[in-house]
This record gives structure tokens, sequence and C-alpha cells, in this order.
């Protein structure tokens, strides 16, 4: 049985949505991270944005709402298309099962790509670094000329993650832009192409 504080956040995320594709911006901001949409042109559906920003709010609230997995992990949950990207850290291999149990358990979810670590929450140092590869992937796709509003950039680890339903070429130059960031380790290509 879901709170009425996960209702709550579900029913905000799912009015925010609404209201920003209404007006016909494409960022989302939830919960202090930007979540890029294009309704405009047509690569996402509003109902597509809406249903992925409720995979967010209900998955990191289903974790968060576990005192043990609040306390000694750190997850992010990035949903595009169904596709659901996991990063952050697990301490043990059982809260990294039950994070899983309790992910797949979300409606919409149709997909997991589990990139938890085994390990304790990252510090804010690192995630601060994380947070300026992110930025500096973001606009060097946009100094570049790529439609940055079809692509979702994630950093965990110095790792960066490509997400988003764009054609092949596109995605291609988006991963040799980001792989120039300095202190990038390695790039993950997690595109859906276009026919």
């Amino acid at each position: 049985m879901r709170s009425t504080h996960t209702r709550a956040l579900e029913g905000l995320a799912a009015a925010l949505a609404l209201a920003l594709a209404l007006a016909g911006c494409t960022p989302l901001v939830v919960g202090g991270a930007a979540t890029g949409a294009s309704i405009a042109n047509g690569h996402r559906s509003a109902a597509a944005v809406v249903n992925d920003t409720l995979i967010k709010f209900r998955a990191e609230a289903l974790i968060s709402a576990r005192k043990n997995l609040r306390r000694n992990t750190h997850v992010d949950v990035t949903s595009v298309n169904g596709l659901v990207l996991l990063t952050g850290e697990a301490g043990n291999t059982q809260d990294q099962a039950r994070i899983l149990r309790l992910v797949r358990s979300v409606h919409g979810v149709h997909r997991i790509i589990n990139q938890l670590r085994l390990a304790p929450p990252s510090s804010f140092a690192s995630r601060l670094t994380d947070s300026w590869i992110t930025l500096r992937v973001k606009s060097a796709l946009a100094t570049d000329g790529l439609d940055a509003t079809h692509i979702k950039v994630v950093t965990a680890h110095r790792v960066v993650y490509l997400l988003g339903i764009v054609a092949k070429a596109m995605g291609d130059k988006a991963a040799l832009e980001a792989s120039v960031i300095p202190h990038v380790r390695s790039i993950v290509e997690l595109f859906q192409y276009q026919p």
C-alpha cells in the first residue's frame, strides 16, 4: 500500500510534467535534476515524459521509505521510455537486490540497467565532480550543434551514460563529444536508435 507522501509526490510530479508539457517547455526539473525531454518536436510524447517522471518518483520513494536503504545507499534513478538506469552505491549485495526488486515493481518499467556499485555512499566531492562532468558534456553537445534536448546525460563515478531516442549518427557524435571531456573514465551509450 502506498503512503500518502508517495501519492502526493506522484500527483505533484504529474502536475508539474503536464504543466511544463502544455507550456511547451522542454526541460523538466525534478528533484534538483534536469530531465531532458523534447515534446515539441515529437521524439517523446507528453505521456512518455510524465510516465518517466512518475517512474523516477515512485522508485525513489520506494527506496527512501526503507530506513536501512536510505542510510546505507545512494541511488539515482533515470528513466527514458521505461528504460531505467540505476547509478550510485549500495552497501552490500542484499541492499542492491532489494533496490532492484523495488524498482522492478514500479509500473511502466520495461528494462533496468543496473550500474550500482557495491560501496558506501559516495562523497559530496565525488558527486560534485560528476555534476561538473555532466555540465561539460551538455555544454559540448550544445556547442557542437547537437540537439541536447534529445540526449539525457548522467554521470556516476566519472562514467558518462548517454540515453535518449536519436539517430545513430547523432548518438555516435554525442559519444565522441563526451569522450574528450576531461576526467571522463568511459562512455556508455544506452540510446534507442530511430530508424
